[in-house]
């Protein structure tokens, strides 16, 4: 029996080749009937990914979950603040780490690993406003003349390059072969299709279209964007490179984990040996 679900609260997932393994979505504005009828089938512990920018009304849909179930599970919450895009390929690849991880909290402690796992880029008709990552003055400036168009990426390393006719666009991934693919949603007015413009970005790997989430482009602070995600397609590969943490029990509820407090029952080991030492 899979020992962890993967719940998406508000978060709907992207369809990814190499990854068919669906977590539950659970959307913001469920019905109690529908929390009910999840709280029914429910039959292992869970890791539940709230996206940070709706976090108030997601935790409200979890903390009615959690009361339906009264006990029989458990859940582990974690936070992610990916963009929308890139929030629903991270919660495909957990579904398809899922079956490996030992626990819920174990899993919730590899989402930070799974994050890394991603490279997001995405196209804007303007930076003035964007915070992350920081363009320099020339961009900004550009901004303000009519017919601007960027390429952006927060990470690794910060990219901001103006695109144009005799501008070489940046190469983020070097020869993707088959071990990486590419979501890409929105659209910028005067830009090209995506499998079109960002085929050389990416290393040549395969590119496929989807649906835009809500909130794509005010995430990047623009009425319109374009939002590309590349991940690792080697499902099995990628979980044992997430899940090679260093785990202990936790003293509490006992189940493996990698971080302090435990994700599923908050227990802080180092907190409560500071609070025997001073009681002592």
């Amino acid at each position: 029996m899979q020992r962890t679900n993967v719940i998406a609260v508000g978060i709907e997932p992207a369809q990814l080749l190499g990854h068919e393994r669906d977590p539950i979505a659970l959307p913001i504005d469920a019905p109690r009937e529908a929390l009910d009828d999840l709280a029914d089938t429910l039959d292992a512990d869970a890791v539940a990914i709230l996206p940070v920018g709706r976090l108030e009304p997601a935790l409200r849909r979890l903390h009615v979950l959690q009361s339906a179930l009264d006990g029989r599970c458990r859940i582990a919450c974690a936070q992610t603040d990916l963009s929308p895009l890139a929030a629903s390929v991270l919660v495909r690849l957990a579904a398809s780490a899922a079956p490996a991880s030992p626990s819920a909290a174990l899993l919730a402690d590899a989402l930070p690993a799974l994050e890394q796992e991603l490279l997001v880029a995405a196209v804007l008709p303007s930076v003035l406003r964007l915070r992350r990552p920081k363009p320099p003055f020339s961009a900004r400036l550009r901004s303000l003349l009519p017919g601007g168009r960027f390429i952006v990426s927060p990470e690794p390393e910060p990219v901001v390059a103006s695109l144009g006719r005799h501008r070489k666009l940046p190469v983020l991934l070097e020869d993707a072969a088959d071990e990486v693919a590419v979501v890409a949603a929105g659209r910028v007015r005067g830009v090209a299709p995506a499998k079109e413009l960002l085929a050389g970005v990416f290393g040549g790997a395969v590119i496929e279209d989807a649906e835009s989430p809500p909130g794509l482009a005010s995430r990047w602070r623009v009425t319109q964007a374009m939002e590309a995600v590349a991940y690792p397609t080697d499902a099995d590969a990628m979980t044992r490179r997430v899940l090679a943490l260093p785990t202990a029990p936790c003293p509490w509820c006992g189940e493996p984990h990698a971080a302090l407090p435990c994700a599923l029952c908050g227990h802080d080991r180092n907190r409560a040996l500071v609070g025997q030492e001073v009681l002592a």
